[in-house]
């Protein structure tokens, strides 16, 4: 374990010698070794059995959390997505499939330890430090790639148990759930998502377990909403209950909507009264407009009004105004603006996917001002770039995704008129140079629409999501092989 690891984190530097020197002298790791080596404990420890696992358990988790915090694996933001990747598939698939009943409930509790120890160690950093620059500091950046994949494995592990987790809720020695809860204040965008999705996964396994951390969440939204980090981690986690719902036979009580979609209204209403937290609250208001789609027609009719006044005042009026709207603003207000529509046509979108029957010709025709807006803003967004560089590339990114996604549901008719404009755009992404050198969020709608011997043309940024680099390696003919060698 001890090579294995020098391997992930070092390289070459004393790893692979029998090889040759090709590795040596390199000042970073290379994507296939760290593949090689997941690959490698992967085997390694499924070699030894679940016995050994279940017997040596603390010692191979904090292993491999050592990996996922130290900082040579973790130097960019790239490296560390990667390195959280291998670290939860090597979780993923020994804990997932090597361990019984008993043994998953232990490593769930222990998971659950190893995140109450991180967040322990957070909040002795923000005590003895600057609150305001804590997002920064050393022990936030390592302590985010822990939490994440402690927490990911346990939301897994719980699904998996069902009901029979149910013990692990109650045990005073873990507090499993303020634990989690605890982590939707995180500095880290990532270990707060990570948190709400754990919440979900809870639910899911225990659906009796909804309405109440529900009710919990929503309390402490409402009583922290003058925090960024309580908006964007309590607001991520009303959504994630909410959107698990739909997976529930139980469902949550009809009022829990106009609750939910009375949060929304009033986060979106107030993000301009602060511009520290505008951001956030946008974000989480659409989060939970999304999310209240997802519980159905029945519903839904009953707050169609509102949602549609909701849509109308985030979008301009009209192409004409919406020119003028370009001549305003600095970057600031633009990712606002482009988090916003973002998060409306995103919420449009699961409108037509999980309230088909309420998505009328009266309806459409309402959305189709907003719409034009919004594919128009396309071929503006390459200038708004030029005026703020990269202060807002990532809302550009996540924009055209969103538009994007929408018009793959929307009959073709609706926006006809846009086609010359919709075409330019997805050739101009296509071809662009810059998008193909990069992992491109708006390419990753196209895997399902080409045939799997096309995908290589468009580049290797569609098969750098989740799992899939990791898992398509394991099926090539060699450690590297896949993609890339094609």
């Amino acid at each position: 374990m001890d090579l294995l690891s020098g391997g992930f984190l070092r390289g070459g530097v004393g790893f692979l010698r029998a090889s040759g020197d090709m590795l040596k002298g390199t000042s970073s790791v290379s994507k296939d070794v760290r593949i090689g080596v997941t690959q490698a404990c992967v085997v390694f420890v499924s070699t030894l059995g679940g016995s050994w696992l279940e017997a040596n358990f603390l010692a191979f988790l904090s292993l491999l959390m050592e990996l996922a915090s130290h900082g040579r694996a973790t130097q960019t933001p790239a490296d560390a997505a990667l390195t959280r990747r291998c670290v939860s598939f090597i979780l993923r698939s020994t804990l997932g499939s090597l361990l019984g009943e008993k043994a998953q409930t232990n490593a769930a509790k222990h998971l659950c330890l190893t995140v109450a120890a991180q967040k322990r160690g957070i909040d002795a950093a923000v005590t003895d430090g600057n609150v305001e620059t804590r997002g920064s500091s050393a022990d936030v950046s390592a302590s985010q790639h822990v939490v994440v994949c402690c927490l990911l494995e346990l939301g897994r592990l719980i699904q998996g148990l069902g009901s029979t987790a149910a013990p692990l809720l109650m045990d005073s020695s873990t507090v499993l759930l303020d634990t989690v809860i605890s982590i939707l204040l995180h500095p880290a965008a990532s270990a707060r998502l990570a948190a709400a999705w754990c919440l979900r996964c809870v639910v899911m396994a225990m659906p009796s377990q909804c309405s109440l951390l529900l009710d919990r969440c929503a309390e402490r939204l409402v009583a922290l909403k003058s925090s960024p980090e309580a908006v964007a981690g309590y607001g991520a986690a009303v959504a994630a209950l909410v959107a698990a719902v739909q997976h529930c036979p139980l469902g949550i009580p009809h009022t829990k909507g106009k609750v939910v979609l009375g949060l929304a209204e009033d986060l979106l209403r107030s993000a301009s009264q602060n511009s520290r937290i505008s951001l956030q609250r946008t974000q989480a208001g659409w989060l939970l407009v999304s999310s209240l789609v997802t519980l159905g027609p029945a519903v839904v009719e009953h707050h169609l009004s509102r949602l549609l006044l909701l849509w109308r005042c985030v979008f301009p009026a009209s192409l004409r105004e919406q020119e003028m709207e370009l001549q305003r603003g600095d970057y600031f207000t633009w990712q606002v603006t482009l988090e916003g529509r973002a998060g409306a046509l995103s919420a449009m979108k699961n409108l037509l996917l999980c309230c088909s029957e309420l998505a009328t010709d009266d309806v459409i025709s309402r959305l189709l001002t907003p719409l034009a807006c919004s594919v128009a803003l396309l071929a503006k967004l390459p200038a708004l770039l030029r005026s703020y560089g990269g202060s807002i590339r990532s809302w550009s990114i996540v924009y055209r995704l969103r538009v994007y996604e929408l018009l793959a549901v929307l009959p073709p008719h609706t926006y006809q008129e846009s086609f010359g404009l919709v075409m330019n755009q997805l050739v101009s992404d296509l071809s662009s140079q810059d998008n193909l050198n990069q992992p491109c969020s708006e390419l990753t709608l196209l895997p399902p629409l080409c045939h799997h011997d096309d995908l290589p043309l468009v580049g290797p940024a569609l098969y750098d999501t989740d799992h899939r680099y990791i898992e398509g390696q394991l099926h090539s003919s060699s450690v590297g092989g896949g993609l890339s060698g094609q």
